[in-house]
């Protein structure tokens, strides 16, 4: 495979020999078949091996990714023997003059494929050609990437001097600016599309800027004055904002990020640049899956060891543990096993004919395999990952002790009710189409939950409370948790005042003024004051209970609508979804809102990746296939029925 290992020069003053066979330290015994401990060892006949020194097909690599799963040291075992490369020069990122401009001195650019700046004009000073950028080849192109630090105050100006001089493709940001308290890298373009920033003899507008959940793709207008006369180009930025460093996003996501960027560069012979704060592990996981899933698409194969050793060559620090290393193997899997599944709205009606049809062999149709996937790869959480439900001063506050959210992803109260009190309800953050935490889904307060819930809706701000279930009239089981006509206190703290009601078909509408009164003794001390919210609730009175789906499909989808329409009034707070036991029913509104969303800005279709992204943080949604049946069935309607029509007023 002769594409595999191009060579090139890489820059202007240094010459890079790219003969990997002369890098390559020969593979011992150490990391053969036979040195693997007998308690994993593998029969002889198996066709891939401990460690694949040779790029393999795709069905070989969904069995090497089984056998990893038996035996993960294998993993570790990979990523050490890659890791043992010869070391290469970094002798201009170590001179003194620019070691401040490294924000990671485990992170910096090797001599022989440094980007080498060219000095601005009529500069005088001394050397300026530094910057922490490499060079770094795909598994078919050479120079495909340049992988870099993240712009600092001090170095932004030669950020874009480089962006300039290597006719950049395309920006793939992987971090935050700000990670907690840590600034990760400095927001090298404008504050706003009003106006634009000068960087040097650069200037950057805004052009356009489009924000998604799990990141946001920004279209810049780079204009700079050359031979008389302002030349403009325009270059994407493409933004992921829900990667914290040391950590390893959700594949699906990553997956759709990358399907963006590629739908952008296409097959372009510039470059493009990946940077997250320091030019390490993130960048590096990001070429590794990106260059694999390009060669899968010209040769049908991956390379993965290989390309790990050809990172660990090209520049310090990329994909920085077994961690990492083990996310891109599981990323590549997903994409293999789960192949494309969006479609354009045009074909919406014929693909859901499809979708119907049986298997003869499998006695399935695509929406049962669909949803079994989905299944097999939702992941699982421990007690211990939801402690703080199962606490015992919590526990009574769960209708159901095999449903309680992780820590890491539930609302915590902040308000202060008591000492009897904590920070605990049984809800749930969800992701929507175009932003994080879109929606908390939570179960129908009980009786002694009833303030803790109010809560919820005052201190996470929340914009909308649908309520997806009807229960029969002074229902023990089920209390009533809102105001019908005239004010009622819950719990110590809250008061909950009805402004105005409205009915409509299958659907009640109530807007509440939420007033706290503060007890706390801390807080009467500094003077806080607890101003009055407002938020608005939906009650769909279609969907009695024990039924699978509402009565009134039409209903549900104008309901999603009231609600939008709702939160563009009132600045898109969150959106709060109760439904009787804190899993059905909710799953389909988050995941069905989230597709209507896709459809009206892409004209695309992806029910099974909506679904998948609902239940990351409660495995319980879109808990059977009549549901997820359902969430096409309500897509189809949108499309019918309100697609490309006037709203309702």
């Amino acid at each position: 495979m002769a594409s595999l290992f191009p060579k090139k020069m890489r820059s202007k003053s240094n010459t890079r020999d790219t003969d990997w066979g002369t890098k390559k330290k020969s593979m011992t015994s150490a990391y053969s078949l036979a040195a693997i401990p007998s308690t994993i060892k593998l029969n002889s006949h198996i066709p891939y091996y401990a460690i694949p020194e040779e790029p393999i097909s795709l069905p070989e690599f969904l069995r090497l990714c089984d056998q990893r799963k038996k035996f993960p040291i294998l993993y570790k075992l990979e990523f050490q023997a890659a890791s043992k490369v010869e070391s290469n020069s970094c002798k201009y990122a170590l001179k003194r003059e620019n070691l401040e401009k490294n924000q990671n001195q485990k992170c910096i650019a090797y001599d022989y494929n440094r980007v080498v700046l060219s000095k601005p004009t009529g500069y005088e000073g001394s050397d300026s050609s530094y910057i922490n950028a490499s060079y770094v080849d795909s598994l078919l192109k050479p120079n495909a990437y340049i992988v870099s630090q993240g712009p600092t105050e001090e170095t932004v100006v030669d950020f874009w001097r480089m962006i300039w001089q290597e006719q950049i493709s395309a920006i793939v940001m992987l971090t935050k600016t700000f990670d907690f308290t840590k600034v990760m890298c400095m927001q090298y373009w404008p504050a706003s599309r009003d106006k634009g920033e000068t960087y040097g003899e650069i200037e950057v507008i805004i052009a356009k800027e489009e924000e998604l959940a799990n990141f946001h793709i920004r279209t810049f207008e780079v204009i700079k004055f050359e031979n008389g006369v302002n030349v403009k180009r325009t270059i994407m930025q493409f933004h992921y904002t829900q990667w914290h460093s040391h950590s390893c996003p959700y594949s699906n996501a990553i997956l759709e990020f990358r399907r963006r960027v590629r739908a952008v560069v296409g097959k372009t012979t510039k470059p493009i640049l990946v940077h997250c704060n320091d030019g390490g592990g993130r960048s590096g996981v990001y070429l590794a899956i990106d260059a694999n899933m390009e060669l899968a698409e010209e040769e049908e194969t991956f390379f993965l060891f290989g390309y790990l050793k050809r990172l660990k060559q090209s520049r310090k620090g990329l994909i920085e543990n077994v961690e990492q290393y083990k996310f891109v193997y599981s990323t590549l899997e997903e994409h293999l096993i789960n192949k494309i599944s969006w479609f354009s709205v045009a074909e919406l009606s014929e693909k859901l004919k499809e979708k119907s049809k049986k298997d003869p062999n499998s006695k399935m149709n695509q929406y049962q395999k669909e949803y079994l996937e989905i299944v097999n790869q939702t992941p699982k959480f421990s007690i211990g990952d939801c402690a703080g439900g199962h606490r015992a001063d919590n526990r009574e506050k769960n209708r159901d002790v095999l449903c309680i959210p992780p820590d890491n992803f539930r609302p915590y109260l902040t308000s202060f009710q008591g000492n009897t009190f904590t920070d605990y309800i049984n809800a749930v953050f969800v992701d929507g189409y175009t932003k994080p935490k879109e929606y908390i889904v939570t179960e129908w307060p009980l009786k002694s939950t009833l303030g803790e819930f109010w809560s919820l809706i005052y201190d996470q701000e929340c914009a909308a409370v649908v309520v997806l279930c009807q229960p029969p009239h002074n229902s023990q089981q089920y209390p009533a948790f809102w105001p019908d006509r005239q004010s009622k206190k819950y719990g110590p703290v809250f008061t909950v005042e009805p402004i105005s009601h409205s009915h409509f078909t299958n659907i009640k509408t109530w807007i509440f003024k939420i007033n706290k009164k503060v007890i706390s003794l801390t807080e009467l001390m500094a003077g806080v004051k607890a101003p009055p919210k407002t938020t608005q609730l939906f009650l769909l009175t279609c969907w009695p209970m024990g039924q699978k789906v509402p009565s009134s499909t039409n209903s549900l989808v104008e309901l999603m609508n009231m609600v939008e329409r709702w939160r563009q009034r009132v600045d898109y707070g969150p959106v709060c979804i109760v439904s009787p036991d804190g899993r059905s029913r909710a799953g389909v509104y988050c995941a069905a809102n989230a597709c209507i969303e896709q459809v009206i800005q892409h004209g695309e279709v992806d029910v099974f990746q909506a679904v998948k992204t609902v239940r990351r943080h409660r495995p319980q949604l879109v808990e059977n296939m009549t549901e997820y049946k359902y969430c096409y069935d309500l897509v189809l309607h949108y499309v019918l029925h309100y697609l490309n029509k006037e709203p309702k007023i």
